[in-house]
């Protein structure tokens, strides 16, 4: 599954608990409206955002301006989806649960897979309601 580089801001924006007009009007510095107009058309992927509203909105969300360029997270190849080193680095115990899904998988343990899938399931969530520790910190 890919997320878009307007899905991506829309995630973002939510986890700051800012709704659109008031991300708009301090992203944009303009008013409460043309800011929620804005960031609708953005997240609705029926406007391109410019380099300079990238750098604006990353300001604004406390985020790298890199992670809100599609190149981010839109990389996908023959084998699935490409994950930054970075956000892997963040959980902590994804490198072992990987590696034994790997093997899970060529040995067909169907059970075994189910499992840790959903270790890995709840590695994300964990993260994503800021309950792991950063492992690159570690």
């Amino acid at each position: 599954m890919n997320i878009t580089q307007a899905e991506m801001i829309q995630l973002l924006r939510r986890r700051t608990g800012m709704n659109q007009g008031d991300f708009g009007a301090k992203a944009f510095d303009t008013s409460y409206e043309s800011g929620r107009t804005k960031v609708k058309n953005l997240e609705l992927g029926k406007q391109k955002p410019t380099a300079d509203d990238i750098e604006k909105m990353a300001r604004i969300l406390g985020v790298d301006k890199e992670d809100l360029k599609p190149a981010a997270y839109e990389q996908q190849g023959e084998d699935g989806i490409f994950v930054p080193r970075e956000v892997l680095n963040r959980l902590a115990g994804f490198d072992a649960y990987l590696e034994m899904l790997v093997h899970s998988v060529r040995l067909e343990d169907e059970e075994l897979v189910n499992y840790l899938c959903q270790k890995l399931s709840d590695l994300f969530a964990e993260e994503g309601r800021g309950e792991v520790r950063n492992a690159a910190k570690a």
